[in-house]
């Protein structure tokens, strides 16, 4: 790709700056404007139609009454020369009818307001929706990238104003143009020069204004990774949950500094862009005063010649003036619809991500009772360094509890992930009942299983809602609320809560409660057994912020499960999988152990290792 020219815009090729922010051609800019118009016919027709019936009012009315003050002018010297009463009755009726225009005007103009303005609100709320609809139709795993990540700040940064000021602009367009247009025919009476002087002295301005358009969007919008770090810093010095270890370990200074020198940084970055932009700016405008002030030089001399009349050169200076603001105005439109068009384009380069769509329709497996299977699976994260799960072969019966246990980075929560149908397998394949499951329903292999993943998401909704999360947020009556609460050991915290299920959790609300860690594990693990009707339990890691006698609690109640309930246990505290059928040891993505407690203890290999080492302590 050529890159683009410091000074200006490349029209016809995509460019990068230094921070590596790419300007998308001008054919994916037309394509990416005729989407958006699409998008706003769609949001709306009859508003929109009604912006464009009332631009054209708004666009022939000034040229009109531009015209009536030339007829009253001239009516005012007729009838002051003749002094006949026909004469000045004539003039009121000019001075009538230029009434009735300007107020037209007036009034078109904050109708215009108002439909645009409710426009804006209709096109913000169904690309907001776009976008919201575009993140729920990814998967796992490109939510997870960073560059989608990017992509998702960028398409809402501007979600709502860049699109409708597209629109906006286009519309202006057709104003500037219409008017320009009813000014250059009445200008063409006096000279086709004078025509000719509108558009030149409209020009410096818009050229000033394409020469940046390009410029400040790679600048705005290749800073958004500092933009992100700047909101970071703000976060650690005002929320909640980093102010007991930012005060403890004093680190408020060190934030701050850096928070400083971030803003200082982006600050004289920003200010020398837009000195130059203003500076630019003043001398063009200049440029424009010098053509216009020569232009109405020329006409008050023709008027003084007495080859106009005295009307005739007041509106001809007004035209020029008026006209020569609409060329400005229309170019520099132009020139803004480039720069909202690029905006925009970031927006459609999220829209347009592809889809990862499973096929899967089935909603039974043709091994019933075979349970689950995982045959050669591997898996390695887009930037990991090696495969988080590397050729993993193992059968879990129906009904069996099954431990996993590992080190950090072992690759548990990756297999649980990949079991749940989150993650892809790069090779291999898991099959459930027999079949593989890319070929499950989505919603028939998600009521299978019933999982607690880690880490958990704290809701910032009531305790309600956080546990009827477990069954998508759909409406619960309060009994199966109340029984996974009691599962999940959330009961009684549910109960001393000021408004029980209806207590809001996080402190931004004035009647919101704040809870402690292992409170939030009861939660989730609530919400996990609002699967009533699933199979398969996984586990991951669901003591680790519980008190001992918690732990004790839910444990037992995990071995009192229904015997048909498959179990997958994923904990650091050995002790907890003593009671499992087989128990799996983990290494760097490899299965490198598999059994029973004793029959692991007795091979003294990692497990017995790792299980005489939490047991020290106690002997």
């Amino acid at each position: 790709m050529a890159p683009c020219r410091p000074g200006g815009l490349d029209m016809s090729t995509a460019g990068t700056d230094r921070r590596g922010v790419d300007t998308p051609t001008l054919r994916q800019v037309l394509r990416f404007g005729a989407k958006t118009l699409q998008l706003v016919w769609g949001t709306n027709r009859r508003l929109t139609a009604a912006v464009g019936i009332i631009t054209l009012a708004v666009a022939l009315l000034p040229a009109l009454a531009t015209y009536l003050s030339k007829l009253i002018v001239d009516g005012v010297l007729d009838a002051v020369a003749s002094g006949l009463p026909a004469d000045r009755t004539a003039v009121i009726m000019w001075v009538a009818a230029e009434a009735v225009v300007l107020t037209s005007l007036l009034g078109s103009r904050r109708v215009l307001r108002l439909t645009k303005s409710l426009l804006h609100a209709e096109l913000g709320y169904g690309v907001s929706r776009a976008i919201l609809d575009k993140s729920l139709a990814l998967e796992l795993h490109q939510l997870e990238d960073p560059a989608i990540q990017q992509k998702i700040l960028l398409a809402r940064q501007h979600a709502t104003s860049r699109p409708f000021g597209l629109v906006n602009r286009l519309f202006e367009q057709l104003q500037y143009s219409l008017t320009l247009v009813a000014f250059g025919a009445l200008l063409w009476t006096f000279s086709p020069l004078a025509v000719l002087l509108v558009i030149v002295g409209g020009l410096p301005l818009f050229v000033g204004e394409v020469r940046f358009s390009g410029r400040v969007f790679r600048f705005y919008t290749g800073r958004t990774p500092e933009m992100r770090e700047r909101s970071y810093l703000e976060s650690l010095m005002t929320s909640d949950a980093a102010a007991v270890e930012r005060l403890h370990y004093g680190a408020g200074p060190e934030i701050r500094r850096r928070y400083t020198a971030l803003f200082g940084k982006l600050y004289d970055e920003d200010r020398r862009l837009q000195t130059r932009r203003a500076g630019a700016a003043l001398g063009l405008s200049t440029l424009s005063s010098v053509v216009f002030f020569a232009t109405k030089a020329w006409i008050v001399w023709e008027a003084m010649l007495a080859a106009i009349t005295l009307g005739q050169m007041t509106m001809f200076v007004g035209l020029v003036k008026q006209g020569q603001g609409a060329v400005t105005s229309l170019l520099t439109s132009a020139g803004g619809m480039y720069e909202d068009l690029l905006y925009v384009s970031n927006l459609y380069e999220f829209l347009e991500i592809p889809e990862s769509r499973r096929p899967g329709t089935s909603t039974q497996g043709t091994g019933p009772g075979d349970g689950i299977r995982l045959e050669g699976v591997s898996f390695t994260y887009p930037a990991g360094s090696r495969p988080a799960l590397d050729d993993v072969t193992l059968h879990i019966a129906p009904g069996s509890s099954i431990g996993i246990v590992g080190a950090n980075g072992s690759g548990k929560t990756t297999l649980v992930r990949l079991v749940a149908g989150l993650y892809r397998p790069d090779s291999g394949r898991i099959l459930l009942d027999g079949l593989d499951i890319e070929q499950w329903d989505r919603g028939a292999l998600r009521a299978r299983m019933a999982v607690m993943f880690q880490p958990f998401t704290r809701y910032k909704m009531t305790a309600g809602e956080n546990v009827a999360m477990g069954d998508g947020l759909r409406d619960s009556d309060e009994s199966r609320l109340w029984r996974a609460a009691e599962h999940g050991l959330a009961a009684d915290l549910i109960r001393e809560l000021p408004a029980g299920l209806g207590t809001r959790l996080s402190r931004r609300f004035l009647d919101g409660r704040e809870l402690s860690g292992g409170q939030w594990q009861r939660l989730a693990l609530a919400r996990t057994f609002m699967r009533e009707g699933s199979d398969i339990l996984i586990l991951d890691e669901p003591t680790s912020a519980m008190d001992a006698a918690a732990e004790a609690e839910l444990m037992a109640a995990t071995r009192k499960a229904s015997p048909a309930q498959t179990t997958i246990l994923i904990s650091h505290r050995l002790a907890n999988l003593r009671q499992a059928d087989r128990i799996l040891v983990l290494e760097q993505g490899r299965v490198v152990e598999q059994g029973s407690h004793d029959e692991l203890v007795d091979s003294r290999g990692a497990y017995q290792r790792l299980f005489a080492l939490q047991a020290e302590p106690y002997q």
